[in-house]
This record gives C-alpha cells, structure tokens and sequence, in this order.
C-alpha cells in the first residue's frame, strides 16, 4: 500500500467533533452572533410563524361562530332609498331579535331581471338564502309559474289567513307533470292559487319604495325562516297578528 506524505496522526485523520451551538456561541462577540442568527434562524423562525398562523386561522374559521341570517328580502326591480334601507335593516333586526353582527337581517335590491336577476336569484332559492320576495305584480306572476313561492293558504296561520285574504293575488304556478310535449311548458301552468299578498298600500313600503307601482309580496318555497317573514309582512301592514 503507497504511503501518503502525511503521517498517520495528521490532522485531517483525526476524527472532528461537531461544536454544540452553545460552544459556537459562546466564542462568538456580539456582532457574531447576530450575524449568526440571521443567517441560520431567522428564516426558520418567520416559516415557523406563519405556519403557526395559518394553522390558527384555519382552526379559528372551523370553529368560530357562523354568522346568521335570520330574514332574507329580496327586491326585484327596486333600487331602494340608502338611508330608508338601512333604517328598515335595523328596524327588523329588532323585530327578528337580532344583533345585526352575528345575526341579522339581510335586505338586498340588487336583483334586476334583465341583467342577471333572475338567475340570482334562483341561486338564493337553491341554497334557501331567501325568505321573502317582492316584485312587480307582472314580474311576481312569472315568477310564481316557475314554482318559486308557497300558496300562502299553506304558508299563513287560520287566524292570518282571516286577515290577509282580502289581499290576495292569485296566479298560475307551476304544473307537475311528465307529460309536456317539446311545444308545451311546465311554468305557469299549474292550478291558480294565492301565491302572495298584495303591498300597494302598504305606507311603509310606500315610504322606503322608488320604482314598484303594484308589489306583490311572495314566500319563497323553500324559505328558512318562515316565522319572521310573518312577522315581516305583519310589519308591512301594520298588523299585530303575533306578538
């Protein structure tokens, strides 16, 4: 075996000892040291921060509280006062016992049917974000002929009924049925029913309104929070049928 030109016991033979970070800090000055930190923890330290907040955030959004709508009104083809609307949202966020943060009452007049309303719309009523609807009365018949409202016999109490059935509007719904030729349609063809309650004199809604001349109150078919659309058009009419 060819020998080298160093010995044996030359240093590069020795085995090393790693320094423990205590040792390489403690023969480090100050300048060092920070030096050091920079180069080697500091990174590690802004990764592990916000690994950490991100793992907090996520815990925090599972377990948080939800917000809550407790009564959801939809305007079709009104654009509402600002002021008159926001005085109204705190006026039924009363009504509905609702802290207007956590739970509160959402009024929205963004739904323009000939720029998308409709198809909104139908979104609220799929994912049953919707309560109350009120349009004009052309557009409400419409709408009733896609089966979108409940017939407000079924919907309101004997005693509400009494008290709202001089004020109905009637229209076609929708028919449910397989057999429909290529030429015939499903909407509007259904039985004439009570599909909502008519507003026009309501002086609440006169004092909020810009646009509608004949509104017409609907429940959604799949309304979430029937109890305070109740209250909601006793409010409108100025009726105290519940307490």
């Amino acid at each position: 075996m060819k020998k080298t030109a160093l010995d044996d016991d030359a240093s590069i033979y020795q085995p090393r000892e790693e320094e423990s970070e205590k040792q390489k800090w403690s023969r480090m000055d100050q300048g060092q040291r920070i030096q050091y930190f920079f180069d080697y923890y500091l990174l590690k330290m802004i990764i592990g921060i916000g690994l950490f907040a991100v793992i907090g955030y996520l815990i925090w959004s599972f377990v948080k509280p939800k917000d809550e709508t407790v009564l959801c009104v939809a305007f079709i083809d009104e654009q509402l006062d600002e002021k008159k609307k926001e005085e109204l949202t705190e006026e039924l966020n009363r009504l509905c016992q609702a802290d207007g943060k956590k739970k509160k009452v959402m009024i929205d007049d963004a739904f323009y049917m000939q720029d998308g309303g409709l198809s909104k719309l139908e979104v609220y009523l799929y994912n049953q974000q919707a309560d109350i609807i009120i349009a004009e009365e052309d557009t409400w018949k419409r709408l009733a002929g896609y089966g979108f409202f409940q017939n407000m016999n079924e919907f309101l109490d004997e005693k509400s009924i009494k008290t709202y059935e001089k004020q109905y509007v009637f229209a076609s719904g929708y028919k449910e049925t397989e057999e429909v030729s290529m030429e015939d349609t499903e909407t509007g063809q259904g039985k004439e029913l009570p599909y909502g309650v008519s507003i026009s004199e309501s002086s609440r809604f006169r004092d909020i309104k810009n646009h509608l001349e004949r509104p017409v109150l609907a429940v959604a078919d799949n309304a979430p929070n029937g109890e305070n659309a109740k209250k909601f058009l006793d409010y409108l009419l100025e009726n105290k049928v519940r307490e």
